[in-house]
């Protein structure tokens, strides 16, 4: 179902975690893609996209720049990428199905809050947080209920 989530909002946002984009998408910086037209997709659009980076069976997903898009002449489209400052393209070759999205925008250093929400300290530190505000609204509410009785 997640990777559905475009599909359905035609959005979805993802935190950068490497460096391979910088200065244009820096770690940490939570970038908005949308759901891509592959038609109408040029050289130099900044894409995100599933690749076996590892050559390991398991994709990974990655933002980088289109380098060149290759028609077979049926019509199936064919993509290469390449990063930031890059003079030498992805060893990896991208069809259709591997584009998630097209970059949209980014939001810079939220992906530090979003990671953090995500964290186990992160989760714990919101539930305690709560578990000391819900303590407070029933102690003040105790309070007013015994100071209307005393009247």
């Amino acid at each position: 179902m997640p990777s559905m989530t475009i599909k359905v909002f035609q959005f979805k946002p993802y935190v950068v975690i490497t460096e391979s984009m910088e200065p244009v998408l820096n770690v940490n910086d939570m970038i908005i893609v949308y759901n891509p037209n592959v038609d109408k997709l040029e050289v130099e659009d900044i894409i995100t996209f599933e690749a076996d980076i590892d050559y390991n069976g398991t994709k990974e997903i990655v933002t980088h720049y289109i380098y060149s898009i290759t028609d077979d002449g049926e019509g199936n489209l064919t993509f290469r990428t390449i990063r930031e400052g890059g003079t030498v393209p992805d060893t990896w070759i991208l069809s259709e199905d591997d584009v998630i999205g097209v970059y949209g925008f980014k939001i810079s250093q939220l992906g530090v809050f979003i990671n953090f929400v995500k964290s186990p300290f992160g989760i714990a530190a919101i539930l305690v947080n709560i578990g000391v505000i819900v303590a407070i609204v029933v102690l003040v509410k105790s309070d007013k209920k015994k100071t209307e009785t005393k009247k």
